[in-house]
């Protein structure tokens, strides 16, 4: 009988130290997932999911950008037992010189090293994935421009995006300003391929201050299966 209480002490500490093991992996998995974008259902570059397009508009001549992924906006509910909503973005910076044949011109084309000055182009969505990802629903669409200095004019500023499927929902928006944010209030579509990709795109032309030449930035995500 003297070795009751013992005993009960006993269990009461491995329980306790068996929750706050089981606390400890679950809050390391879950920071380690918040900055791990393979595995979450997240846009992915690789897949060409993820698309930024410079476009000379004088010469008509394009030139694919490699953006980076904004670690501070993803986020996502990893408790939901049915659908995950996730919240990325990416972002290109796009140096522009003066060029006396075109005016302006990308001075790289891996959109991430300034050496000059520029534009920042950056666009965000919050989607839900359903748990089988075979579903997508978009529920907002937001970002920004930010030139480097008032050297850099923003202007034909567009924002689009498409909810999927052959009879799905379209936004079509002109934003007035360098920064914009839309909700769509959209339902659920399967993931595509071809028009009927549940996608969102935005563009800009770019100029620099006394130059007359203009090229276009194009961000463009799509949810293809």
């Amino acid at each position: 009988m003297t070795l009751f209480p013992s005993i009960k002490r006993g269990l009461v500490f491995f329980t306790t130290i068996f929750a706050l093991l089981v606390f400890g992996l679950f809050s390391t998995s879950k920071a380690h997932a918040s900055n791990d974008v393979s595995g979450l259902g997240l846009l992915d570059i690789n897949k060409g999911q993820v698309k930024v397009t410079v476009t000379n508009d004088e010469t008509g001549e394009t030139t694919v950008l490699h953006p980076k992924i904004v670690q501070d906006s993803i986020k996502f509910r990893s408790l939901q037992s049915s659908n995950d909503s996730l919240d990325v973005g990416y972002e290109v910076f796009v140096p522009l010189t003066n060029s006396n044949s075109s005016g302006i011109t990308p001075a790289t084309d891996d959109g991430g090293v300034k050496t000059s000055g520029g534009v920042t182009a950056r666009l965000n969505v919050n989607y839900d994935v359903s748990a089988n990802n075979e579903q997508v629903r978009l529920n907002r669409v937001y970002g920004s421009w930010t030139p480097s200095s008032s050297l850099y004019s923003v202007t034909n500023r567009k924002v689009d995006a498409h909810s999927g499927s052959i009879h799905g929902k379209k936004i079509s928006k002109a934003p007035t300003s360098n920064t914009f944010s839309y909700t769509t209030g959209w339902g659920y579509n399967y993931r595509a391929f071809g028009d009927f990709i549940p996608r969102a795109w935005s563009s800009a032309t770019v100029k620099v201050s006394g130059m007359t030449a203009t090229h276009t930035i194009k961000v463009e995500f799509t949810y293809s299966g």
